[in-house]
């Protein structure tokens, strides 16, 4: 390569990592706003023109989150929520999607079609209907009434995920199993599962992430306080005269951050699992 040619290479590398990293400071902004407003006076949070450096740093708002509030019992809530939606959404969407993924059966297509549309409905518009079932099963004020249709709501994402990664397995590794004398349960947890390791993680990530985040159904089908999670937490501090809008910042950081942890220790196979079923050979 010539001088000439590796000096446009390098510019455009320059080039490339500064639009990525002014995106990147484009989009940690609002959370960079968030944190930092936290740490402010409650007069300065409001203040023009606003200012993204504390004028004096304070961590008062965490300790009177942790003694005001029941930030703890909202992030307790928020996991039992979201593990028990990542387990109903899996125990439905494996079977469902190795099944189609190995099987060639009429309907197929409008199985696959049905499961996608559903994902085009937002929730609100099926709220008065989601409402009129948790009640007649006996599930309204309790964590089920919650699990329920937000491992509705994740299904069709998962079963399509989880679909095109099990049609990247060679049929023959199971067809050798099976000649070995493995059963189809012993081929799906011992083979196929394990080599579907990214994907799973993937999808367990994006259920988490979903029920994480719900407001709506624990705002329709929960009155008991002792079940809010973390957004109908910050929701019940908003006041009808007053707000503590610092307060309710601090507790939203707080509930973000088991997700960054969450996402730092998974993020390589989060990103295998989200390509790999799109790729092909």
């Amino acid at each position: 390569m010539t001088m000439a040619g590796h000096d446009r290479s390098s510019l455009r590398k320059v080039r490339l990592y500064g639009v990525l990293i002014g995106l990147l400071g484009l989009m940690m902004l609002p959370f960079y706003a968030m944190f930092s407003s936290t740490l402010k006076p409650e007069s300065e949070i409001f203040a023009a023109p606003a200012t993204l450096v504390p004028s004096d740093p304070s961590l008062q708002a965490y300790l009177q989150v942790w003694t005001q509030t029941d930030v703890l019992l909202w992030v307790g809530n928020s996991f039992i929520i979201s593990v028990g939606t990542v387990v109903l959404t899996l125990l439905l969407a494996i079977p469902a999607a190795y099944s189609c993924a190995r099987n060639d059966f009429v309907g197929k297509r409008t199985f696959l079609l049905s499961v996608l549309v559903v994902q085009m409905f937002a929730p609100v518009v099926l709220i008065v209907g989601l409402f009129d079932v948790i009640s007649q099963m006996g599930l309204f004020n309790t964590y089920l009434a919650v699990i329920v249709p937000a491992a509705a709501f994740t299904l069709p994402f998962n079963v399509w995920m989880l679909y095109g990664y099990f049609k990247t397995i060679p049929v023959a590794l199971e067809e050798s199993a099976r000649i070995d004398g493995a059963s189809q349960l012993q081929i799906l947890t011992k083979i196929v599962l394990p080599l579907t390791k990214p994907a799973l993680v993937a999808s367990v990530t994006y259920t988490f992430l979903y029920a994480w985040n719900r407001l709506l159904f624990v705002l329709t089908f929960l009155t008991d306080s002792a079940k809010y999670n973390i957004p109908r937490g910050v929701f019940s501090m908003v006041g009808a005269l007053q707000t503590d809008w610092r307060m309710m910042l601090t507790v939203s950081v707080i509930g973000i951050i088991p997700l960054l942890i969450l996402f730092a220790f998974l993020e390589e196979y989060i990103v295998a699992g989200m390509t790999a079923g799109a790729v092909k050979e």
